[in-house]
């Protein structure tokens, strides 16, 4: 009688503690356990719709500003321009990817390397700064590029080639390579911060949590490639669906006029799931104002980020700072 009473005892012990571990899973959306690298590998996507042009031949762009390279990818080689060497080379120096927004690739034109407005300045022109390797990559099927375009997908493989690449630079530290982008190019980031562990921090600005919620939102500019009755071809490319997989100090930004409100869901997660996410809502800002201040300030955190381990962080400061320095939107 006493054992049964005990053990009366000890179940609402039990009972809670499984609720708490139910409730902890119990998000809006399918949290993946699975490795988004396996899951990737062994995912076959089912490309059918072919339609998609790529923004043609990139521009040859000036000497001293930037270099047309191609790095070499699974598909074949893929353009690319990359910062000059630094005059010293006998250095090493830390390295950034910009994943640009839109569809079709790094143009052919020479917007890189042009006067953009401060307004909305997608050019990544702060992090060409001295000291700063600067490399902006087009993948499978864009530009003139070799292979299919898979929107969000194979991009992730041409991604961690185009950091390969960079770590066979005998200036470029490997171990500082960094990964930013903005819009697509910041969808891109949060699936390569879950697919590749070699990036040193990565930096979403705009980025969007779900794939389906974004075509639900509204129209694009291109047709969707894949077959969208599988829902598993949405997950696959959807940031929020692997976020376990997150090994990097990875930061969200986006405008608060643009704000994803699934964020704050995501940002619960990665309290919950002791994830390095940071999700920033930005006083005042949209998709586009937020872009020079924050490429400034990101341009000077990696400068700063020289220990052993990562040291960048963003402080209710940085932000007065940025919400100072927005210009006004239209």
């Amino acid at each position: 009688m006493k054992q049964s009473c005990s053990w009366l005892k000890i179940l609402p012990i039990i009972f809670g503690f499984l609720l708490i571990s139910c409730k902890e899973d119990n998000y809006s959306f399918k949290l993946s356990k699975d490795n988004y690298a396996k899951a990737h590998f062994q995912f076959k996507t089912n490309i059918i719709d072919e339609s998609f042009i790529g923004d043609g031949e990139p521009a040859i762009p000036p000497k001293d500003i930037f270099s047309l390279i191609y790095y070499s990818a699974e598909d074949g080689d893929m353009a690319a321009y990359l910062t000059p060497p630094p005059k010293d080379t006998s250095k090493k120096y830390p390295a950034v990817i910009w994943l640009t927004g839109g569809y079709g690739g790094i143009g052919h034109d020479d917007f890189f390397w042009s006067k953009q407005p401060y307004d909305n300045d997608q050019s990544a022109s702060p992090l060409r700064r001295e000291g700063l390797v600067l490399m902006i990559p087009s993948f499978r099927g864009e530009n003139t590029n070799p292979g299919r375009y898979e929107m969000f997908f194979g991009e992730m493989r041409d991604i961690e080639s185009a950091r390969q690449y960079l770590m066979t630079l005998p200036y470029v530290d490997p171990k500082r390579i960094y990964l930013a982008g903005h819009s697509t190019g910041g969808t891109r980031a949060l699936l390569a911060s879950e697919y590749s562990e070699g990036f040193r921090a990565v930096f979403s600005l705009g980025g969007v949590p779900d794939l389906k919620l974004r075509l639900e939102y509204g129209s694009i500019p291109v047709a969707v490639p894949f077959d969208q009755s599988n829902p598993a071809e949405f997950e696959i490319r959807s940031p929020r669906t692997f976020l376990n997989s997150i090994k990097s100090p990875t930061f969200y930004f986006e405008g608060e006029q643009s704000y994803w409100e699934e964020f704050d869901e995501i940002k619960q997660v990665a309290e919950d799931k002791n994830i390095p996410l940071y999700i920033y809502s930005i006083k005042n800002g949209d998709h586009f104002n937020i872009i020079s201040p924050l490429t400034d300030l990101i341009a000077e955190k990696i400068l700063h980020d020289t220990g052993e381990k990562v040291n960048i962080e963003f402080n209710e400061q940085d932000f007065l700072n940025i919400q100072h320095n927005l210009p006004e939107s239209d």
